[in-house]
C-alpha cells in the first residue's frame, strides 16, 4: 500500500464505523431500546469494558435507516479543536460538506470560545432534510472541561434532525438529571448489556460452532454474569469437550478475571501465534506489511490467521487491511510480553518506528521511538524538524518532548527550549516559567564551562522564549523588545527551535491579533525598532513573512501607505509559509493591500487584491478565508455607497446582533455593526457594539476596541446625541494618539470626517475641555487624511477653518490673493523661516506639493 494511503487510513480509522463482525449475535432487545431512544435527544450506553458496546452500536448503525456519523475517541482527543475537528469530519462523512459559513465559524474556535461554532453547527444540522445519528464511542476518555461543556451546550439546543449516542465505560457525570427527567436522554447500563440465555446460546452456536445444553449455558452465565467478553473467552478457551466443565473462574470481579480468561485463551494457542501476538502487541494499529517488519516475514500470514480466529481484532477499514486489538486484549498482551521477555518491547517498538520512518510516516515513527525510550533515534528525527514549521500542533510537540528526560533535553538546548515554547503555546505558563528558571540556573551553574559559541546559542534560545512570554502573556512589549534584542545579540543567526501549528484561527489581521493592554500600546519610538528586530531575527530562519506583514499593517494604520505597500508585498513574496497554511500570510496581506488602493481611490486594483486572494483560497481549500475576504469586499462596496453587497453578505452568512461572538469573530461582527448603522437599526448596532467592545477589551485587542469606539461615535451622531458622540470620539483619539493611528478613523468615511470637523471646532471654541485631550495638531492631521470630497459633493464651509490653525489660515488667504513670500513676510511681520515652516505644514495638511495645488485643494474643501 502506498504511504499516503496508509497515513490516510490511520486518520480515517477514527471516523469510520467498525467493520462488520463475523457471525454477530443478534441482540434485538437492545436494538429496540436504541431505536426507542431515537425519540429523545441522546442515548448513553454505560458499561465496563468488554460488554460489547462498540459491537452493538456497529450493528445498530448498519441497521439504521438514517445516515450515521461515527467517531472513535482516544486520550489525545482531549483538545477542544482536535475533538471538534474529528466530530466535523465524521458529520461531513455522513451528510456531505458543511457550508462555508460553518467553516468560517469553526476557524474561530478556541478554548473558552466554543458557542459560536456550536451554534453554527446546530444551524447546519437543523437544515438537514432527513434525521441523522452521531455516535461518540469511548466517551469516557474525554475529561477536558471545554469539550464537556461544549457538547452539553450542543445537547441543550439539539435539533430533532440529529440524535447523539454516547458509549462509555462509566458515567463521567456528563448526563444531567434534568435531561433524564425531561425525557431527553435514555440510558442503557451494564445490567442491560449482559448476555441473557438466548443470546449466550446464540453466541456459542454462531461464533463457537457449539451447541450447549441448558445446564452448560446456566453454568457459563453463572460464571460470567453475562459479561460478553468473559463468555467469548470461555468459548475460545474451550478446545475440548471437557474444557468447559474443567474451567473454574475466580470470584467474578473485574480486576483479575480478564487476565485469567485471556491467559486461558492465550495458552491454548499454537506457539507461533502466541509469538506473533506478543511481537505485534506494541503496535497502535496492525497492517500486514507492518506486522512483517515487526514479527518476521510471515507476519502478514499470521495476521490473517489471527483474523480468522477472531481473536479480539477490530477492523479499522472496510477493506480489512488495518486492524486494532480490543483494548483489554491489547493490554493483556503487552503485560504478557513484558512478563515473558522483559525489555523486549523496546526492540519491537524500534522495528515499528523504522518501518514508519521508511514510509516517511515520521510523526508515527517519533511516537514509537519515544514509546520505546529510543531517545537518540527520536532526537535524530526531531533534528530534521529544526527551524521548520511542522504539521503537528504544539500540543503534540509538547507531548513528544515531555517524554524525553529533562537532563537529556538540556543536552540538546533547541529541544529544551522548543518544549518550553510549546508549553507557552499550550497556555501552561507556570510550568514554562519553571523551565525558564531552571534554564537560567543551569546557565549560572555550568554555562561558564561552555565554548562561547555554545553558550551564546543557549542564551539566544532563552531570550527568544522570554520574548514570547513577555509579549504574549505579560503583554509587556518593552520587555519583549529587550529580550529579542538580547536574543539577536547572542544568536545573530536566529534560532533553530522546532515550530508547530498553534491551531489558532485564521484572522484578517496579524497586527490586530497581538495581545496588548488598553492604552499601553508599544510606543511609536519603540515599535519600529521592535518590528525591525523581529523581522531580522525571524528572517535568519526564513520564518519572517507574518512579521513582515504585521509591520506593513502597522504602517498602514499610521497612513504611511507607500512603506506599508512595500512591506505587505514583501510578505507576500516570502516562502516561509508557502507550503503550510499560506492563507495566514496572503489573506491579511491582500486585505490591507486592497485598503491601500481603496485609500488611493483605485477601485479596480482594490478589488483585484481581494479577488486574487479569494481565488487562492478556493484553489487551496482555505474555506475559512472566504468569510473574511467576503466581509472586506462588502465593506469596500459599502464605502462606495453600494448597500446591496453588504445585505447579500448578511443574508449569506446569517449573522445577527444577538449571536454569541468570540474574540476571533470581531472582524465580521464589527462590520455588521457598521451595516446595522447604515440601515438605521441603531439600537441593534449599539447593543452589538457594546458587547463587541467588551470582548475586545477583555481579549486584549486594543485596535479592535478603537475600531468599535469610532463606530460608536458615528452611532451616537446618527442617534441625535452630538455631545456624547464628540466625547466618544475624543476617547478614541486619546487612545490612538500615542501610536499615531490614522486609518482607523479615515476608513470610516464622510460621517466621521464631519464629526472630527465638529470636534475641532468645539475644541477651538473652548466647549470641550479635558486636560488629557489629544493635541489639536494630531486631530487636524487625522482630519486632513480623509478622502477629498467627490466632485459635486457637499463640503463643509468651515473646512479650512477646521483643518488649519488661525495663523495658517491667514497665510493661506494671502497665498490665495497671489502674494509672494516676501510680501507675506512683510504684511504679517514674521521671519522667512517661520513662513516657510507654516507653508510646509499647510501643504502637508492639504496633501499637496506646491502653491497651485494648495489653492485648488482649498477651493475643493470649501466647495
Amino acid at each position: 500500500m502506498h504511504e499516503m494511503n496508509e497515513n490516510h487510513i490511520l486518520l480515517l480509522s477514527k471516523i469510520n464505523k467498525p467493520g462488520k463482525i463475523q457471525a454477530p449475535v443478534p441482540r434485538p432487545r437492545l436494538i429496540d431500546r436504541l431505536n426507542e431512544g431515537l425519540g429523545g435527544r441522546a442515548t448513553l450506553i454505560s458499561a465496563p469494558a468488554g460488554y460489547g458496546k462498540t459491537t452493538l452500536l456497529g450493528e445498530w448503525a448498519n441497521q439504521l435507516h438514517r445516515p450515521v456519523a461515527w467517531l472513535s475517541l482516544d486520550d489525545k482527543d482531549n483538545d477542544l479543536i482536535r475533538f471538534w475537528h474529528y466530530v466535523t469530519a465524521a458529520i461531513e462523512g455522513a451528510v456531505g460538506r458543511l457550508s462555508d459559513a460553518f467553516h468560517a465559524s469553526f476557524a474561530m474556535l478556541s478554548p473558552g470560545q466554543y458557542e459560536p461554532m456550536v451554534i453554527a453547527l446546530l444551524n447546519e444540522l437543523n437544515d438537514l432534510a432527513q434525521p441523522h445519528a452521531l455516535i461518540l464511542d469511548d466517551w469516557h476518555v474525554i475529561q477536558d472541561p471545554d469539550i464537556l461543556t461544549s457538547v452539553a451546550f450542543m445537547l441543550e439546543y439539539l435539533p430533532q434532525t440529529i440524535h447523539l449516542t454516547f458509549a462509555a465505560r462509566h458515567d463521567n457525570d456528563f448526563i444531567k438529571a434534568r435531561w433524564i427527567s425531561r425525557g431527553w436522554v435514555s440510558q442503557i447500563h451494564d445490567v442491560h448489556m449482559r448476555f441473557d440465555r438466548p443470546e449466550t446460546d446464540a453466541f456459542f452456536r454462531l461464533a463457537a460452532h457449539r451447541e450447549l445444553n441448558h445446564d452448560q449455558i446456566e453454568h457459563v452465565l453463572l460464571q460470567t454474569e453475562g459479561w460478553v467478553t468473559g463468555i467469548k473467552l470461555i468459548a475460545l478457551s474451550w478446545r475440548h469437550d471437557e474444557g468447559l466443565r474443567a474451567l473454574k473462574l475466580p470470584s467474578f470481579e473485574r480486576s483479575g478475571v480478564e487476565d485469567y480468561l485471556f491467559q486461558e485463551v492465550f495458552d491454548a494457542l499454537d506457539e507461533p501465534i502466541q509469538q506473533f501476538l506478543l511481537d505485534v502487541s506494541v503496535l497502535q494499529r496492525l497492517h500486514g506489511s507492518l506486522c512483517q517488519a515487526v514479527a518476521g516475514e510471515d507476519g502478514a500470514e499470521r495476521l490473517d490467521e489471527v483474523v480468522r480466529l477472531n481473536l479480539f481484532l477490530l477492523p479499522l477499514d472496510d477493506a480489512r487491511q488495518w486492524y486494532q486489538f480490543h483494548r483489554l486484549f491489547g493490554d493483556f498482551l503487552r503485560k504478557e510480553e513484558e512478563r515473558r521477555r522483559p525489555g523486549n518491547a523496546a526492540i519491537l517498538l524500534r522495528m515499528a518506528a523504522e518501518w514508519c520512518e521508511s514510509r516517511e510516516l515520521l510523526e508515527e515513527a517519533v511516537d514509537y521511538y519515544l514509546a520505546g525510550a529510543c531517545y537518540k533515534e527520536a532526537i535524530r528525527l526531531l533534528e530534521q524538524m529544526r527551524s521548520v514549521l511542522i504539521r503537528r500542533e504544539f500540543s503534540t510537540m509538547k507531548s513528544w518532548l515531555s517524554a524525553i528526560p529533562e537532563d537529556l533535553l538540556l543536552l540538546h538546548p533547541y529541544l529544551y527550549f522548543s518544549y518550553t515554547h510549546s508549553l507557552l503555546w499550550s497556555q501552561d505558563v507556570d510550568l514554562a516559567e519553571t523551565y525558564l528558571r531552571r534554564a537560567e540556573q543551569h546557565d549560572e551553574e555550568i554555562g561558564g564551562n561552555w565554548e562561547p559559541a555554545e553558550r551564546n546559542r543557549y542564551l539566544g534560545y532563552l531570550y527568544y522564549v522570554r520574548n514570547f512570554k513577555a509579549t504574549q502573556y505579560e503583554m509587556d512589549m518593552v520587555k519583549g523588545l529587550k529580550y529579542i534584542q538580547l536574543s539577536l545579540q547572542y544568536s545573530p543567526e536566529g534560532t533553530d527551535l522546532i515550530f508547530a501549528s498553534p491551531l489558532m484561527p485564521l484572522l484578517p489581521s496579524v497586527f490586530r491579533s497581538y495581545n496588548g493592554k488598553r492604552g499601553l500600546h508599544l510606543p511609536r519610538g519603540l515599535a519600529d525598532g521592535f518590528f525591525l528586530s523581529m523581522i531580522d531575527f525571524m528572517g535568519r530562519m526564513g520564518l519572517q513573512d507574518s512579521v513582515v506583514v504585521c509591520y506593513g499593517e502597522l504602517l498602514y494604520e499610521r497612513n504611511e501607505l507607500e512603506q506599508a505597500e512595500i512591506y505587505l508585498k514583501r510578505g507576500l513574496q516570502g516562502q516561509s509559509q508557502a507550503h503550510y497554511q499560506p492563507e495566514k500570510v496572503y489573506v491579511p496581506a491582500s486585505l490591507f493591500l486592497s485598503r491601500i488602493h481603496q485609500a488611493r481611490r483605485d477601485t479596480e486594483q482594490a478589488e483585484g487584491w481581494i479577488n486574487d486572494a479569494i481565488r487562492r483560497a478556493v484553489e487551496g481549500g482555505a474555506n475559512e478565508a472566504l468569510v473574511l475576504l467576503d466581509t472586506e469586499r462588502a465593506a469596500m462596496r459599502l464605502r462606495q455607497g453600494d448597500l446591496s453587497q453588504a445585505l447579500e453578505w448578511q443574508e449569506h452568512y446569517g449573522l445577527s446582533a444577538d449571536d454569541p461572538v468570540s474574540v476571533h469573530q470581531l472582524f465580521p461582527y464589527t462590520f455588521l455593526v457598521r451595516l446595522l448603522s447604515e440601515t438605521g437599526r441603531l439600537d441593534e448596532a449599539w447593543r452589538l457594539s457594546e458587547r463587541l467592545l467588551s470582548i475586545a477589551v477583555r481579549g486584549h485587542r486594543p485596535m479592535d476596541a478603537l475600531d468599535l469606539e469610532t463606530l460608536q461615535a458615528i452611532i451616537l451622531q446618527l442617534a441625535g446625541k452630538p455631545q456624547e458622540a464628540l466625547l466618544k470620539l475624543e476617547t478614541a483619539l486619546k487612545l490612538a494618539k500615542p501610536d499615531d493611528y490614522i486609518r482607523v478613523f479615515t476608513d470610516k468615511g464622510q460621517r466621521l470626517s464631519d464629526l472630527l470637523a465638529e470636534y475641532i471646532e468645539q475644541r477651538q471654541k473652548g466647549n470641550l475641555r479635558d486636560d488629557n485631550a489629544p493635541p489639536l495638531e494630531y486631530v487636524r492631521r487625522v482630519w486632513s487624511s480623509f478622502d477629498r470630497p467627490a466632485k459635486g459633493a457637499a463640503a463643509s464651509s468651515k473646512g479650512l477653518e477646521t483643518l488649519l490653525t488661525p495663523r495658517e489660515l491667514t497665510i493661506f488667504r494671502c497665498m490665495e490673493e497671489g502674494m509672494d513670500n516676501p510680501t507675506i513676510v512683510e504684511a504679517l511681520g514674521i521671519g522667512m523661516g517661520t513662513l516657510k515652516a507654516h507653508i510646509n505644514r499647510i501643504y502637508g495638511k492639504l496633501q499637496v506639493k506646491n502653491r497651485v495645488e494648495a489653492i485648488k485643494r482649498g477651493k475643493e474643501i470649501e466647495g
